[in-house]
């Protein structure tokens, strides 16, 4: 298999991404918020006729389907995501990979997200539930994939406006939360089980939370590239818990991981509405990153609660961008910048999951307010459609 692909992308641009980029993970600008999004593979299958269920056939077709929508991406999406003439591909499965990895099944669908099965129906059958093997299921398959994807990476050609680039291939560790995979393997009858069951559920976090750790120190072992002190968890089912049930079923197992893999920093994502939580975030998991948050958390909220202590990824609402008008997007943007910017460390994003047809005007009114915002030399603008100018925040 030897592909050739040719991206045109300014090395202009790649550079001051790059400068971006670190700026904010010093909490300061170069010229504006740096700007990218959440896009899943899944937003690309209707511009290239694809059904989104052959993207999965096998590695040689995701490798290819990943470069094609690189290319799409970096052409026609406005944002910070390149830093540099490489493209990254890693085996991809949306989020069923932890749950298969704890043995769990795993529905497929023609054109939506392959979907866990709840496996686990009785109190019995979870506290019969054992540790599994760091390459059960699709954890398997992915290190498999990965393995032949760098093959495929070394016969295949990118440049970038003619000019050699790279392939860097990589892997995933999950990244799900122990109670979240805890969700997957038995379903939403979890919730009243940490009610009525608690010690027993408090067995089967732990005995996850070590399938969690053997998993993600196998692949250290085998890709010195994931060798880091970040971690990055997702915690989504908890926004519906209270703050009690979230520190006494989410805080000691998604620790763990943390202690042992995010020494330097811990990412945090949640979609949906946390506001509640966001202090036992802070203080419980001393998060350093909030990458990214669901857009039901109002921005003025977040910078009065972490501004300044994390980083902030977010937060426009997804489907506003989808259906909404460029105006509206641009106000919805500008709002993220005035209430979240002046703290230092703004990602703007999405908040959470660009949704499949998105147009492109979207992603261009998110950069225009990015841009209007910037004074230049780290200083940010404040926007007041009703003024005649501009002051600095």
């Amino acid at each position: 298999m030897t592909l050739e692909i040719d991206i045109e992308y300014p090395f202009e641009r790649m550079e001051m991404s790059r400068r971006r980029l670190a700026a904010r993970g010093e909490f300061r600008y170069v010229d504006r918020v740096p700007v990218t999004y959440c896009i899943a593979p899944r937003f690309f299958a209707p511009p290239f006729h694809l059904r989104y269920i052959d993207f999965f056939r096998d590695p040689e077709t995701q490798f290819y389907w990943q470069l094609q929508f690189a290319k799409y991406r970096l052409e026609n999406i406005p944002e910070d995501l390149c830093t540099g003439p490489t493209i990254t591909v890693a085996p991809y499965f949306d989020n069923v990979v932890p749950p298969s990895g704890h043995g769990g099944e795993v529905s497929w669908f023609d054109n939506d997200p392959p979907c866990a099965v709840p496996v686990i129906h009785t109190i019995e059958q979870m506290e019969e539930f054992q540790v599994a093997d760091p390459e059960t299921g699709l954890r398997g398959t992915s290190i498999e994939w990965w393995r032949r994807m760098k093959e495929l990476a070394r016969e295949t050609r990118v440049t970038f406006n003619g000019e050699e680039g790279s392939i860097a291939v990589t892997i995933g560790t999950g990244g799900l939360s122990p109670q979240m995979i805890a969700v997957d393997l038995v379903g939403t009858d979890f919730y009243w089980w940490m009610l009525e069951y608690p010690e027993a559920c408090h067995r089967f976090l732990q005995k996850i939370t070590l399938g969690e750790i053997a998993a993600i120190k196998h692949l250290r072992e085998i890709e010195p590239a994931l060798r880091t002190d970040t971690c990055w968890i997702a915690e989504d089912s908890a926004q519906i818990l209270s703050v009690e049930m979230f520190r006494r079923f989410c805080v000691p197992y998604t620790r763990q991981l943390f202690d042992l893999f995010g020494q330097k920093e811990r990412i945090v994502h949640m979609c949906g509405d946390s506001r509640h939580l966001l202090q036992a975030i802070k203080e419980d998991l001393r998060m350093t990153n909030f990458d990214l948050f669901g857009y039901l958390v109002p921005p003025r909220v977040i910078s009065e609660v972490l501004g300044g202590e994390a980083l902030l990824g977010g937060n426009i609402n997804p489907m506003l961008m989808k259906d909404g008008t460029y105006d509206e997007v641009k106000a919805a943007a500008l709002e993220c910048i005035e209430e979240m910017g002046p703290c230092g460390g703004l990602m703007l994003s999405d908040g959470a999951n660009v949704c499949p047809g998105t147009p492109t005007s979207s992603f261009r009114a998110v950069m225009d307010a990015a841009e209007e915002f910037g004074l230049g030399d780290g200083i940010l603008l404040k926007w007041d459609p009703d003024a005649t100018s501009r002051r600095t925040l």
